[in-house]
């Protein structure tokens, strides 16, 4: 398991290069001049444009100049085009909000979707499991931004009971849950929508194949209680399954907080992205995608030592 680890640890660093380098190209090949974005239009003369391209680094060759970012990103001294801060301070005051926002909402799913996929595999095609399926085709048909401001319509606008933007009240520091709950409430229902339908269905057919195994109806033979074979046995073998796809999905919620993060103005991670790839800011643009990707990676490392611990039978060497 040790050098298992090692190997996927080591594999980050080809992972990461090989990601940025291709943010970065796209960026540079997008239409929009980054010097543009920074000096006002009265002040665009071409010695101006020139000398700011210079101290930006801009007036190299493409390939010095990624390697002159990821160079000055793992020593911390990269800075943001913007504000001429560290993207690694910029990314320190996203971070909690995006990984908060992300935790609440597997909790959320997790919370609904495997009770909701019990009750559709131990009575298929019955009350639950029809409206567990209408349920999961609404959700994964319902496009993300519009159920946002649906909520936001229906409980900021019209009821009053929720804000609507922002992490904290006016003048509040930290990210104590008494302070931000309130917050987070319509963010982590619009975030768990576009996962809860397919772990649910995911989490149902795991649970159905289990349950038609050999090993199932010799415990149900030897006098155990339904709910002993329920829980002991086919829901421990049916989470392999579920862990890939949630592993497989915590890219999506990275993705869909930028979607999020954008509607309900939260001062995240996604919403970082965005405002830097519209201001054409590549030191910030290269460094959310580096902890994007290493986030994604760590989710998958997680997953596989969840296999080994729910599957003794799995090894890594």
């Amino acid at each position: 398991m040790g050098t298992y680890l090692v190997r996927r640890l080591c594999a980050l660093v080809p992972l990461v290069f090989g990601i940025t380098a291709i943010t970065f190209a796209l960026l540079v090949l997008a239409p929009g001049d980054p010097v543009l974005f920074l000096i006002p239009p009265e002040q665009r003369g071409a010695a101006d444009l020139a000398q700011f391209r210079h101290e930006l680094g801009m007036d190299r060759p493409v390939p010095v100049q990624y390697v002159s970012m990821m160079a000055d990103l793992f020593t911390g001294r990269l800075r943001s085009f913007s504000d001429r801060r560290p993207t690694t301070r910029q990314v320190a005051e996203a971070l909690p909000t995006t990984l908060i926002l992300t935790v609440t909402s597997l909790a959320l799913t997790g919370a609904l979707a495997l009770p909701i996929a019990v009750v559709s595999a131990v009575r298929p095609y019955g009350l639950v499991d029809h409206a567990a399926t209408l349920f999961s085709l609404l959700g994964i048909s319902l496009p993300t931004f519009w159920f946002g401001l649906v909520l936001i319509y229906v409980f900021t606008e019209h009821l009053g009971l929720l804000p609507a933007s922002g992490i904290r009240p006016t003048g509040a520091a930290g990210y104590s849950p008494l302070v931000i709950w309130r917050f987070l409430v319509m963010p982590t229902i619009v975030q768990a929508l576009g996962i809860l339908p397919v772990l649910v269905r995911y989490a149902r057919s795991s649970l159905l194949d289990a349950l038609g195994e050999e090993y199932v109806r010799v415990a149900r033979s030897k006098g155990l209680a339904e709910r002993t074979v329920l829980f002991k046995h086919v829901a421990r073998n049916s989470l392999l399954p579920v862990l890939t796809v949630l592993a497989l999905l915590l890219p999506f919620l990275l993705s869909g907080s930028v979607i999020v993060e954008s509607i309900f103005a939260l001062p995240g991670l996604g919403r970082l992205a965005v405002s830097a790839a519209l201001s054409r800011d590549y030191p910030t643009v290269l460094t959310t995608t580096a902890i994007a990707g290493l986030l994604v990676v760590v989710s998958n490392l997680l997953a596989d030592i969840g296999y080994v611990y729910l599957d003794p039978r799995i090894r890594h060497g």
